[in-house]
């Protein structure tokens, strides 16, 4: 007897160690943002209240912070992945299983005033320097419209937003593809004008999620849907998003 509960007490314990999930972010402020070594953010502190409703044995701190292009290969490609907080595009969709959404966001290109560009078409784009973050989805959207590959400057790493607007400013690019509230919050943290910059087209308004790789079961993804949804409706999912 004593046998058959140490058998039966493993397989569980085996069980539930195969549904950890190794859970993956980048600084993308105010979402997801590293704060005196601490993750703090909108959607770390949704998460942090997801795990405790589910009463999962994790939290924000166990979240490894990197860059978008590493976190997000790793989501796509290792079984029990996900990365947050992603944009869920048409493209994407049959790429990841989905518990969302988050919260709206919006695509689009920022442009130095000085410049006085103005687009009548998406195809113009190509008499134009576009940075983009590696595998972000303001470049995803940037190659979605057909413009030149060799038009489009793609970077990596954690200061990618503030890299972009030295570039910006150093006419090293004519345009950065990006959500226009993290460029806008993140450049004004790192002491950039924001009267100097304008958002000039809008790409795209979408919803922010958390990705799961394909292989992470139903009853997984149902679990933590019914853990954001439940923390929408006792006023949790209000406060944090107030509080930034």
């Amino acid at each position: 007897m004593k046998l058959l509960i140490l058998i039966l007490a493993f397989n569980v314990t085996a069980l539930f160690a195969a549904d950890k999930i190794n859970i993956m972010t980048e600084v993308y402020p105010p979402y997801n943002m590293e704060v005196n070594g601490e993750l703090k953010g909108i959607s770390v502190e949704i998460l942090d209240a997801m795990l405790d409703h589910m009463k999962l044995d994790q939290n924000s701190s166990d979240v490894v912070l990197t860059n978008w292009s590493r976190a997000y290969s790793l989501a796509l490609k290792k079984k029990n992945y996900m990365v947050f907080s992603t944009t869920r595009t048409e493209q994407r969709e049959k790429l990841f299983k989905w518990v969302g959404p988050i919260i709206q966001t919006k695509i689009g290109l920022i442009a130095k005033k000085s410049k006085h560009i103005r687009l009548a078409d998406l195809s113009d784009l190509n008499n134009y320097r576009i940075g983009t973050v590696l595998k972000d989805v303001g470049e995803l959207l940037i190659i979605e419209a057909g413009i030149d590959k060799k038009n489009i400057h793609s970077i990596s790493g954690k200061n990618v937003i503030e890299l972009s607007f030295k570039k910006l400013n150093n006419d090293r690019i004519d345009l950065f593809s990006y959500d226009f509230y993290v460029a806008n919050y993140q450049a004004k943290e790192k002491g950039f004008n924001l009267d100097d910059y304008e958002n000039i087209y809008t790409l795209k308004e979408a919803e922010l999620y958390f990705a799961f790789n394909k292989s992470t079961s139903d009853e997984t993804i149902a679990t933590w849907q019914s853990a954001l949804d439940a923390i929408k409706k006792n006023g949790l999912y209000k406060k944090f998003v107030e509080k930034y």
